[in-house]
């Protein structure tokens, strides 16, 4: 009798691999989704298990094919990385859709990076900015300054200094990460200062509807 995820997690936690990585073959082999996507996991990232990328690429792919939101993205990242063979990014660019179809804003950010840099694809500007939009709107940061920089310098949308600022504000406020904050500054030495008032209060307006949607914590109040 198999045991149970529950059993593989606290195997692998506690450094038994081979335990871990028979419990999730075992459930997999019965259709487990979880199980698919954890084994699949496994052999991508080793763990103690040599990289057996080819069996990466099933298991996720079988997770995939379940529904999983999340075997998409990892398929992507082996295929836009080359493990365990060449890199295919035509085929990550597949999996970062169905990925971001499902929720990934990871998937999402890459998408849009691939979509700008035209790798897997032909270059499109305006493409990476619906991606990154789509992450953005989650809160993603990465997306947001992303979007800046589009903004900044009027790839696939019109040049508009204040949606510049706003989107490197709104990357900058969760953590005050130190690219988005000097990506901030630096705009802000183009504009007057009625723009930059006006970029702050759609910056403030937009953080207030992701703090209502839940989707980013509140900030301190300090």
């Amino acid at each position: 009798m198999a045991g149970s995820l529950e059993e593989a997690k606290t195997a692998h936690d506690n450094g038994d691999l081979r335990n871990a990585e028979r419990i999730y073959s075992e459930l997999s082999n019965q259709g487990d989704r979880i199980a698919q996507l954890q084994l699949g996991l496994m052999y991508d990232e080793g763990h103690g298990i040599p990289g057996q990328y080819q069996q990466a690429v099933r298991w996720l792919s079988v997770a995939a094919s379940q529904g999983d939101p999340e075997a998409p993205y990892y398929l992507g990242r082996i295929y836009q990385d080359g493990r365990g063979g060449p890199k295919n990014y035509a085929r990550a660019r597949q999996w970062y859709r169905v990925a971001s179809e499902r929720g990934q804003t990871k998937a999402a950010v890459n998408l849009g990076v691939m979509h700008a840099f035209g790798l897997g694809g032909p270059m499109n500007y305006h493409a990476a900015g619906q991606w990154f939009l789509l992450a953005a709107n989650y809160g993603d940061t990465k997306a947001q300054d992303n979007l800046g920089v589009l903004y900044q310098n009027g790839e696939g949308v019109r040049r508009d200094y204040i949606k510049t600022y706003m989107w490197f504000a709104l990357a900058a406020a969760p953590s005050g990460d130190s690219v988005a904050v000097k990506h901030r500054d630096q705009i802000a030495r183009f504009m007057a200062p009625a723009q930059i008032e006006q970029a702050q209060k759609l910056s403030s307006e937009k953080m207030y509807a992701l703090i209502r949607c839940n989707i980013v914590p509140t900030l301190p109040c300090h």
